[in-house]
This record gives structure tokens, C-alpha cells and sequence, in this order.
């Protein structure tokens, strides 16, 4: 895992408060990705920022 991957498994953590459920949600498809996973969005720059916006609105109450 990448520096920048690693970044967004540790905001995930940080939001869902839970290794398991950042994992979780870091494996499963996601509507507002496409359909994608957001482990495999991040394998792009776009798809890291949209990843990281994902999980800010979700760690501030902001629709998704």
C-alpha cells in the first residue's frame, strides 16, 4: 500500500471509528463512485480526491 492509500485506510478509520468497518466500506462498491470500491478508485489521483471528499462529507454529516 501506497503513502497515499495508506492516508485514506487511515481517514477511513478515523470516520467510521473501526477497523472493520473502514474495511468494510473501503471493499464494497459505492454508488456515488460509480459502482466502484473505493480501494480500487484510489488507484488514481482522481479517485483518491474523490474518495478522500467521500469520506470528509461523511466524517462532517454532509450528504453523499
Amino acid at each position: 500500500m501506497n503513502r497515499e492509500n495508506a492516508a485514506v485506510s487511515k481517514l477511513a478509520v478515523k470516520v467510521f471509528e473501526n477497523n472493520q468497518l473502514a474495511y468494510d466500506w473501503l471493499s464494497r462498491p459505492n454508488d456515488a463512485l460509480g459502482g466502484q470500491a473505493p480501494i480500487k478508485a484510489c488507484k488514481t489521483e482522481t479517485g483518491k480526491r474523490q474518495v478522500s471528499r467521500l469520506l470528509h462529507a461523511m466524517e462532517w454529516g454532509g450528504v453523499v
